[in-house]
Order: structure tokens, then sequence, then C-alpha cells
């Protein structure tokens, strides 16, 4: 009797290896697909305002300067507004245009995040992240304004393609020749000197270059990339002097500022440790539990009434539990999913301690969604890729499929919202559409030497077609102990009357005799140096209450601890006199943009007001826009002849 040969048994695939087999298979044709999905998307979503945030008009006009008058936009990251130039020099100042090269930036991204991990990550992980980005409102609103966030999003996109090709693909090799290191780490020091010359986070992406080399002990490697860095920074940094005679290094400016506690009132002081960590949590679950959940379509930031909602720390928790988890599988399974969860945790821990706690603005996370998309898929499909997990393997298309349609329902209906708009004055709420029409009505009507101040000045100059506008960005208040210790010296004569007691009839008396206004904790002073009125004053108003020494004032002093300033009409003047400003735009620009409960952006507003205590009949009204109920604006004219000698 023959022996029967027994059949091979056909081995029985996982559910990841048929679903990676599938999209690794046809993923140029699904790339392609979803390409079209994202340029469609773009399309509909098409925004031709411009936004209220204002760093997107500055980045305009830093174009238009550096074209025009070949200067250097050196505030914020200037390569991209000095491509933005290009793009003025062929178009002029079109919006639309500039928008465009957005759209473009954006897509160049999605090419070459797929060119970056095709074939070096699960085919499912790369698809799924792409198709949660193609149809994201969130994300894909960038690509119609002229913020710097999808062109930061190509560069980091670039350099992880740079880094992957001349480095990750190449470590099995075990010698490299001189030419062949300085090329490969030349080029990815050009990159990143890209990525940090358009973003100040870019030089997160040159810790998370060197945090890989120590990882994997690449000594050679480190030394090499610090080399050409320090080379091409070197280089850039000689350009500009010799062109711009700036010395000045990216970001110093807004570094300094970003360590106090307060951005705007440099004289609270810098940030304590404690500080420092409270900003970490505070702002991790703000960007986290917030803003993120947004972007993935599952919550809403704001309630129907406009309140902002309550931070949910467990949504924190998790994904920062998930994310960690991701970054440990990759280090075992995949250096190039490792690489960009390095990559992703710094950029987000080092705007989550830099950041303010005050700005609630979701752009600043948008460049790391769809790296913190990747990790927190990786985290699952290696969690579901256990031994005692496999046959749970396509649970992991659950989320991502909520998460799809989610996101498209939001896109749905922000793309409903964007195919209303026809202007660049379509769907502005009342305030920043009063706002617009002033600024545009300036360079219609006011001279070509009438210099206006106002709060948005970018945005402003935007509308009135390149005008130049003075910008009030903070009220600046002056040295108080200076003030104090004056006072107590006799060398002046001041009375303190608290703004919080007095009346109506009372303050309007004040008009053209307060000095200044002083800030003790929560409570303004007025500053009067005529002891006639303020004896009068008493007389006729008895309840107001009065401090008529320093030794009276001590006690205040104590209790206001660091939370003391003065505000001097003529230092507040001074800045404007100096740069010959002649108007001043005062509008009614929404705290929460949201809703309409009359807390507004005043900076502009306080001066104003502080200015006329001493000098009544400094602003002369000139035109408006907009009713008394109707969120304002109004444009004044400045009567320097009202200044006193």
């Amino acid at each position: 009797m023959k022996n029967k040969k027994s059949k091979k048994q056909p081995e029985t695939r996982l559910f990841f290896e048929k679903s990676d087999a599938f999209f690794a298979k046809y993923d140029r044709i699904w790339f392609w697909i979803l390409f079209g999905v994202t340029l469609v998307t773009c399309i509909l979503l098409y925004d031709p305002r411009v936004s209220p945030g204002g760093d997107d008009s500055t980045y305009i006009l830093s174009a238009h300067d550096f074209l025009k008058e070949f200067k250097f936009p050196g505030y914020q990251g200037p390569l991209y507004p000095i491509l933005l130039s290009l793009t003025e020099a062929v178009f002029e100042m079109s919006i639309k245009a500039f928008k465009v090269f957005s759209m473009v930036a954006w897509l160049a991204c999605m090419f070459f995040m797929f060119a970056a991990f095709r074939r070096r990550i699960p085919a499912t992980l790369l698809f799924i992240t792409l198709s949660l980005v193609s149809v994201n409102s969130y994300v894909l609103y960038f690509a119609s304004q002229t913020y710097s966030e999808t062109f930061y999003m190509l560069m980091q996109a670039l350099l992880m393609f740079v880094f992957f090709r001349l480095f990750i693909d190449r470590e099995e090799r075990d010698q490299f020749s001189v030419s062949d290191n300085l090329k490969r780490h030349l080029v990815l020091a050009v990159v990143l000197l890209g990525a940090i010359l358009t973003r100040s986070i870019g030089y997160s992406l040159f810790i998370a270059v060197i945090g890989y080399f120590l990882v994997q002990k690449q000594w050679k490697n480190i030394g090499w990339f610090t080399a050409c860095v320090v080379l091409c920074f070197g280089a850039y940094q000689l350009l500009k002097y010799a062109l711009w005679d700036d010395a000045s290094i990216q970001a110093s400016g807004q570094g300094a500022s970003l360590l106090n506690k307060d951005f705007y009132k440099p004289e609270y002081g810098q940030e304590d440790l404690a500080g420092y960590i409270n900003r970490f949590w505070t702002n991790s679950n703000r960007y986290i539990s917030h803003f993120f959940a947004m972007m993935l379509g599952v919550r809403d930031t704001y309630t129907s009434g406009g309140v902002f909602v309550s931070a949910k720390p467990g949504i924190t928790v998790l994904v920062y539990l998930l994310g960690l988890t991701g970054i440990w599988f990759s280090y075992k399974r995949n250096h190039y999913l490792f690489f960009a969860g390095i990559a992703v945790g710094l950029f987000l821990v080092i705007t989550f301690v830099i950041l303010q706690t005050s700005w609630n603005q979701y752009r600043l996370i948008v460049p790391a969604y769809p790296l913190m998309v990747l990790l927190l898929f990786s985290a699952g499909y290696y969690l579901l890729s256990l031994p005692q997990l496999r046959s749970f393997q396509f649970l992991l298309f659950v989320p991502a499929v909520i998460f799809f349609f989610a996101t498209l329902s939001d896109t749905s209906k922000a793309a409903e919202k964007a195919g209303k708009l026809k202007n660049e004055y379509s769907g502005l709420t009342p305030d920043w559409l009063h706002y617009a029409q002033a600024s545009a009505w300036v360079a219609d009507n006011l001279p070509e030497d009438a210099f206006v101040a106002c709060r948005k000045p970018s945005i402003s100059s935007v509308y009135a077609k390149g005008r130049k506008f003075y910008g009030i960005h903070r009220v600046n208040g002056s040295d108080f102990n200076a003030f104090y210790e004056r006072w107590k010296s006799d060398s002046l004569i001041y009375k303190l009357i608290s703004a919080k007691e007095i009346t109506n009839e009372a303050y309007t008396a004040l008009y053209g005799r307060c000095e200044a206004r002083v800030l003790l904790g929560d409570t303004y002073y007025l500053a009067v140096s005529d002891p006639d009125f303020v004896r009068q004053m008493a007389a006729r108003w008895p309840n107001t209450r009065i401090i008529g020494s320093p030794r009276e004032l001590q006690p205040i002093v104590d209790k206001a601890g660091a939370q003391i300033t003065v505000y001097y009409a003529d230092s507040l003047l001074f800045p404007m006199k100096e740069r010959n400003v002649t108007h001043l735009l005062t509008a009614s620009l929404r705290l929460n943009p949201n809703i309409k409960d009359g807390q507004t952006i005043n900076t502009v507003e306080r001066i104003a007001a502080f200015i006329q205590e001493k000098y009544p009949t400094i602003f002369q009204p000139v035109m408006r826009f907009g009713e008394q109920n109707d969120e304002p604006a109004e444009i004044y004219q400045i009567n320097w002849d009202a200044v006193k000698k």
C-alpha cells in the first residue's frame, strides 16, 4: 500500500499582513486617489478672506517689504515670506496667488510624506494617516491661508524624506567616504536650516536628529551633522549680516518674551520652574483634549453658546500613553516610525512649555497632526500584533473609520460655509467687517502722509492695498518703583483716587487733570497733582476713596505683590509722536470670536482712554463704520496741538 503524500496546509496570514499587502500592492493608485481627494477638498474649502489672526497678513507684508524695499523679514521665520515675495513678483499683491502658493505647498507636503514613508512603514499605517489628513478641514484650511503652517509641514516632510533615504536606509553600511559623509550631512543640514527659517519650532528637528543618533550610538554622525549645521547656519548668518547688517539669531526677540509670565506684560517678570510645569500641563490639556480631539472630528471646542468647553485630562493622558507606547514599539521594530515619534514628541513638548496658556490657537499644533495620528495608530498596530491580541487586529480600523467619517462630516459643513464666500468681506462678523471697511477707507480717503495706529496693522495693510499702519500691540507700563520713590521724596505731589469707587460724574470732572494711572493688583488709581481740585472733589463726592500719601499706599502695594505698574499718558503718546502718527483706528474686535458678549480686544481703546484722561480733546472723530450697538470701528484724527508743551 502506497503512502499518501501529506498535503501542505496553506499558511493562514494575519489580518495586518493582508491589509499591508493590499495597500502596498496598489500604493501608487491609492496615493493618487487620496491626492486627488485632497486637491478637490482644498478647492471646496477655499477661503478668499484674510484671516483675523493677523500673522498671515504679516507674512504678506513681510514679502511685500522684501520685494519692494529689500527689507529682511526678521520677526517671523524669513524663508516663507521670501518665497512669497517671488509670487508677488509675478502676480503682484494678489491674495489669491498667495493662497494658491499655500495650496501647492500642502500638496507637495503630502507627496513627500508618501515618498518618505512608502515601503518603510506598514502600508496600513501610512494609508490610514493619509486618509485622515486628506479630508480634514482643520488641516486643509491652511491650504488657502497665508500662514506658514503648510510650508513648514512641507519642510518637515522633506527633512524626513532626506533623513530616511540618506541615513536610516543606509545604516547597514559600515563605512562612508569623507566626501559621501559631507554630502549627505550637508543636504540634511540645508533642509533643517530651511525648516528653522520657516518656523522657530524647527529647532526641535535638530534635537530629534541628534537624539536619534544618540539612541543608535552613531557618534560619527553626531559630529558630522553638528559640524554641517554650524557651517550652514554660520554661512546664513554671515550672508544676513553682509546684506542687511543683521546679526540677530532666529527667534531671539520672540524667545525672550516667551520666557515672561505674561507675553504682553514683561513687568510681571519671567516664568519660574513651577510656571513652566503648569504651562506644559495646561497646554497639554487644551491642545490635546480640545484641539486634537476636535481635529479628529470627535469633539467640539466651543459649546453652542460660544463658551470654551472644559478640558478632559483623561483624553490627554490616554494620548500620551499611546504616544509613548508607539515610540517604544517603533524603537524595537521600525526606525522610521521611531524617528517620527521623536520628532513629534519634541515638537509638542517644546510647544507646550513655551506657549502662553492664554493663547488658544489650534493652528500651533497643525504641523504635528499627521505625525500624531501616525504615532497613535502605530501604537494600536503593534499592540494588536502581540500574539495574544492578533485575532483582534481588525479593530484598528474601527477608530480609523470613525475618525474618517467624523472628519468628513466636519469638512462637508466647512465646505458648505466656504461655498458662500464670494470675496474678502464675505461672512465676516460685524466687528471684523467694520474694521476691514475702516482700513480700506484709509487707503481711499486719507492723504499719503497720514499714518494710522491700530491693533491689527498687518490686516489693515492688506485691506488698504499695502498701505502702512502703526501697530499698537500692548499697553506699555512704566516703572512703578520710580514713581513711588519720587512721591516719597516729595519731588512730586500726588493724590491717588480709586477708580473702583468713583462715580461717572466725578470721573468726568477728572478729565484733563489725571497725570497717570496706577495699577495695584486688580484696582486702578488715578494720579492727580492738583490738590485744590482733590479737596473740592472730596467735598462734593465724599464716598470717593482718596490716598493722600505714600504711607497710606504702602499696605495696598504690599498686598498687590508683583502686579503693580504705572501708565503715563505722555509715555503712551511718545511712541506715536516719534513715528508721526496722525490718526487712530479703534474697533470692537471680539475677545471670543464666536460670541458677541461685549468682551473685546481693547488694547488701543485702553491707551486712548488713558491718554484722554490727561488730554481730553486730543482725539477728533473723522469716520465711523457700524452703529454703537453693532461693534463699530472708528477713525480719529490726533490733535497734537492739544498736548501740553
